[in-house]
């Protein structure tokens, strides 16, 4: 599909585009000798790649296009720009530009995220904020469906239906965010029914978020149009999703890894319904062990398919989220690519956005103006913590009744689905001693 988002609607460069791909006039730029990797078809091929306007104008085996400017790939691998379709970047901890500076060296050039985390303490203003700063890496939003997540949170902000509608009309928005109130959604709530028919009308996405969702409630939750879930935790449980259209994320992140649970899906017809997602990827884990490229390192470690993983971080999001003009190396699409050293390790050698050399070995080699500091709606989103005293009591004695045990939350290790258990409660001088505990 031509490349509408990266031309625009003019003329004079779709005529360009075209004269280029047909070898009328010169590219901007000519990669060469690169082994490409084609995610329609799941092969591996040399050719030239010419781009020209930030825009892949074709593929050449022969050696015919001509370029301003050439660069010998020398049989390096050349993969889309990395996709990752569900992301919390407040949960880096870093700020957009920083994030970016963290990501786009690790081959990301798009990531979807959704900004429910600054959105619950800042409402319009903090999506406005996460989705407003400009750098190289390629950042889609997603209108938060759960502001805030549920009714006894005093986080400071929601938002109402006619707020998701302001956000869905967006060009930056591209759909509703996870709707993490599935019950409601099940139940008919009128409210959460309303948000999730804003995004159909408008021809928009709604993404899903049902842990441990089955049978008729599973159906009812897909049958209301939530198209994905990214908390499968098994492998029986992405299978019933699947049979009931949904996408599935499968998410390997700082807190939760749900990748080597699902790793035959990698080997299956349903491939290509499947994502590789992070959700959370904390800064300590982006500088040390980097991003997709990570998940991707990951998959093949496990056993899988390279190029099928590289299908589930580029033309799978591309697709789900109705992306066509990116996702691909292939003509009329947006020059974001990723040059590799090999597909076991992914060591990235460059990284071009638009067709420009944003980063080379782990560096980037763009600027990133870092304007975040100075911003003023960065000063409306300071001194958000407020806790007031007589909200905390601590100071109330032990009353375990007559079992002697109290009812703890247990969680085990990767994982942020939570139980219950009920414990022997340690107590000094009529006080409880509290205790974290986790139970794998």
């Amino acid at each position: 599909m031509l490349n509408w988002t990266a031309l625009g609607s003019d003329k004079a460069l779709y005529k360009q585009l075209i004269d280029c791909a047909a070898g009328r006039i010169p590219a901007d730029l000519v990669l060469r000798g690169g082994r490409i990797v084609h995610v329609f078809t799941g092969e591996v091929a040399q050719g030239d790649i010419a781009v020209i306007n930030g825009c892949i104008a074709g593929i050449d085996q022969q050696g015919e296009y001509q370029g301003k400017e050439e660069i010998d790939l020398a049989g390096r691998y050349v993969c889309p720009g990395f996709i990752d379709g569900h992301i919390h970047i407040e949960s880096s901890l870093l700020t957009p530009c920083r994030f970016a500076a963290a990501v786009v060296p690790c081959g990301t050039t798009t990531v979807i995220c959704d900004p429910h985390e600054i959105a619950n303490v800042c409402g319009m203003s903090g999506i406005d904020y996460m989705l407003s700063q400009s750098s190289p890496l390629t950042v889609y939003g997603l209108a938060p469906s759960c502001v805030p997540a549920t009714h006894m949170e005093s986080s400071g902000s929601q938002l109402s239906v006619d707020d998701i509608e302001e956000l869905l009309e967006r060009q930056d928005i591209i759909g509703l965010a996870e709707m993490m109130n599935f019950p409601g959604t099940i139940a008919g709530d009128p409210e959460v029914l309303e948000k999730i028919f804003s995004a159909r009308r408008l021809g928009r996405l709604a993404d899903g978020h049902a842990p441990g969702l089955s049978g008729k409630a599973l159906q009812a939750y897909v049958a209301a149009g939530i198209s994905s879930d990214h908390e499968c935790t098994t492998l029986a449980e992405a299978w019933e999703k699947l049979r009931a259209g949904m996408a599935v994320f499968i998410r390997e992140g700082s807190t939760a890894r749900n990748m080597e649970a699902l790793l035959p899906l990698f080997r299956s017809a349903a491939a290509h319904r499947c994502l590789l997602v992070t959700d959370d990827r904390h800064a300590d884990d982006l500088v040390q062990h980097g991003h997709m490229d990570f998940l991707l390192r990951r998959a093949v470690e496990l056993g899988a398919d390279a190029v099928t993983a590289v299908q589930m971080v580029t033309v799978n999001p591309a697709r789900h989220f109705r992306l066509n003009h990116l996702g691909a190396v292939a003509p009329g699409y947006r020059a974001d690519l990723v040059v590799l050293e090999d597909l076991q390790q992914f060591q990235v050698s460059q990284v071009y956005c638009a067709g420009a050399c944003v980063a080379e070995h782990r560096e980037m080699v763009a600027e990133i103006t870092d304007q975040e500091e100075a911003s003023a709606s960065v000063f409306a989103l300071q001194a958000t913590v407020r806790i007031r005293p007589d909200r905390i009591d601590l100071s109330k004695p032990a009353d375990l009744g007559t079992s002697g045990k109290i009812r703890v939350m247990t969680c085990a290790d990767g994982q942020i689905i939570t139980g219950q258990a009920f414990l022997k409660a340690k107590v000094r001088g009529g006080w409880w001693l509290l205790i974290l505990i986790a139970i794998s």
